[in-house]
């Protein structure tokens, strides 16, 4: 029997922790007095759990002999489309309203890039900030759903065939988008070059990362490397605020190297010893309520921040009613619309009863 470092446990609190850690970190970035100039971190950290969640969901999924593609789709549409439209909506017709000098083309054209997930796409192709960062945030969405439109197909062809093989393939794409943010990082320093920012490549790295760690921990390989590596889960998670302290902006791919190593060690704790200082923080409850709500409290921050920015502008007052705005917003938001329509959306047609749950918790956006 293989040595597996990690059981099918269900439902993971501790993952929710880590996701409240993400969107701490972005927060502490469009906060009003801007604590976290490298908050964008968070969406590395995001991007990093989403692969290791989506990928031990499919894995296990493979072991009943395949995986059902379509009701994988379902689920992430249940998951994210309902929040999202409601904020985009929202969003429209506040544009509409008060921005007389945005035509409507202007404000439809980054709304309808939002709701298809190709954000990043419309950023690269030079339209940054076309309306001020009201739909820029889900440029990070949109690179997590343009891997997931590949990766179950990629697992069906490779990984059922050959574990191992599939998995040093995904060694040689993470040592490519390595090189790649290596490269940018370290020959250049360009403020919001659209691609080095918004590229799906240059975003591979962290979710091809937690990807690899969801192959690595299923079949139980290097588990004694791997119980080393544990303990010091504590010291990378209190790491993280510090790199996201930092001024890199015109860096950003360093920033996604140094915050994949630091998520990677982070998971790698939190996942084989839940029990730990670090899992026991990760699963506590303020960490999980903000995990909970991490999508809600992604989607609505932006609006509520550009609203409070207006009346108040860079000020402690005006972050405190900001935290209340997006509180509130994300709070109803979770309650009424994405809670309520994921359990209705994700049902299989023609099922009866509750929606199926998945052993792992899944889906997970990122931050912007």
């Amino acid at each position: 029997m293989r040595d597996t470092l990690v059981r099918d446990r269900g439902y993971r609190p501790e993952l929710d922790g880590v996701r409240g850690v993400a969107i701490l970190l972005v927060l502490g970035q469009h906060a009003m007095t801007r604590p976290l100039i490298d908050g964008f971190v968070g969406v590395t950290v995001f991007f990093c759990l989403s692969g290791y969640l989506i990928t031990s969901l499919l894995v296990r999924e493979l072991q009943t002999g395949t995986i059902d593609v379509r009701a994988f789709y379902r689920r992430r549409a249940a998951r994210l489309y309902p929040a999202m439209l409601t904020v985009v909506a929202a969003t429209a017709v506040v544009l509409l309203v008060d921005r007389h000098d945005l035509s409507a083309a202007q404000v439809f054209a980054p709304a309808g890039a939002a709701v298809t997930y190709t954000t990043s796409l419309f950023d690269w192709s030079n339209h940054v900030f076309a309306t001020k960062d009201y739909f820029n945030y889900t440029w990070s969405l949109s690179v997590e759903e343009q891997f997931y439109l590949l990766w179950p197909f990629a697992l069906l062809w490779g990984y059922r065939r050959s574990p191992r093989l599939f998995a040093a393939l995904t060694v040689s794409l993470i040592v490519l988008t390595l090189g790649l943010d290596l490269y940018l990082g370290l020959s250049r320093a360009v403020k919001y070059d659209q691609h080095e920012y918004f590229g799906s490549d240059t975003n591979a790295l962290p979710i091809l990362a937690g990807c690899l760690l969801a192959i690595v921990l299923h079949n139980g390989w290097f588990a004694r490397t791997i119980r080393r590596l544990a303990p010091l889960a504590l010291v990378t998670v209190a790491l993280l605020p510090v790199l996201a302290y930092r001024n890199d902006t015109y860096r950003p791919s360093l920033v996604i190297v140094g915050g994949t190593v630091l998520t990677l060690m982070t998971l790698v704790g939190v996942v084989t010893r839940p029990g730990s200082t670090v899992g026991s923080l990760m699963a506590s409850g303020p960490m999980r309520w903000l995990g909970q709500r991490s999508y809600s409290i992604y989607l609505w921050n932006v609006l509520a921040r550009i609203a409070v920015l207006y009346f108040l502008g860079h000020t402690l007052v005006g972050d405190v009613v900001w935290i209340a705005m997006f509180v509130v917003l994300a709070e109803a938001s979770f309650r009424y619309v994405e809670r309520p329509l994921r359990a209705k959306l994700g049902r299989r047609p023609g099922a009866s009863g509750p929606p199926h749950r998945a052993p792992v918790t899944a889906g997970v956006p990122p931050a912007s």
